[in-house]
C-alpha cells in the first residue's frame, strides 16, 4: 500500500510505514509492500494517530 503525507505537512509517511514489516520510504511518500491481514487494524490505528 502507498501512503502519502498531506500536502500541507509532507512528513511522517516513512515513520508510519516503518512500524510494519516491509514498510519504508520517504517522509512525504512511503509504503508497505505486504501488510499481513492481522495487522490491518494496527495500521489503521497508527495512520489515524499520525494523520488525525
Amino acid at each position: 500500500m502507498s501512503v502519502r503525507a498531506p500536502l500541507e505537512n509532507k512528513q511522517g509517511a516513512d515513520g508510519l510505514c516503518r512500524q510494519f514489516p516491509t514498510g519504508g520510504g520517504r517522509a512525504a511518500a512511503a509504503g508497505i509492500n505486504a501488510l499481513p491481514s492481522d495487522q490491518l487494524d494496527a495500521f489503521i490505528d497508527a495512520f489515524t494517530k499520525a494523520y488525525p
